[in-house]
């Protein structure tokens, strides 16, 4: 009994490692391939619900002291959708506005419009166009992701 049992386990890692091969081998294909990704439309969903935060709806000078975290998450998004390029219409669409939301992230973080765990140093003036530029940017990348 403890030997077919012992097979049966051997044949199940067996299987598994076989299946996991050939999963890898699956996505990487259809990744590197310019077909559709499996991780494009898990990233057309996170792009659909940023953008319902109210840092992209409300106007910028109002909302910046509150997107800090709407501004890591958009930043956090863009190596996902460059990784997609292949993937979409237009690529060098996609590729100009992943460069503009990264400008614009740099240009937040430039001038204090970020807190770490608290309310941003910079104001208003230069905050408020810092956010609406980075709004811009990113529905762009919505709409090149697709």
């Amino acid at each position: 009994m403890g030997r077919v049992r012992t097979v049966r386990v051997l044949v199940l890692v067996l299987a598994l490692a076989l299946l996991g091969g050939c999963g890898a081998a699956t996505t990487h294909t259809a990744s590197s391939g310019g077909g559709p990704s499996a991780t494009l439309p898990a990233l057309r969903t996170k792009l659909a619900a940023l953008s319902s935060d109210e840092c992209v709806t409300q106007p910028g000078a109002q909302a910046y002291p509150n997107c800090g975290r709407f501004v890591r998450e958009v930043q956090n998004v863009v190596p996902a959708a460059r990784a997609e390029s292949g993937s979409v219409a237009s690529p060098d669409a996609l590729t100009r506005a992943a460069d503009a939301v990264d400008a614009a992230v740099n240009r937040l973080a430039q001038d204090s419009c970020v807190g770490n765990g608290g309310a941003p140093a910079g104001g208003p003036d230069a905050c408020g166009p810092d956010l609406t530029a980075l709004q811009t940017s990113f529905a762009d990348l919505v709409t090149a992701v697709g």
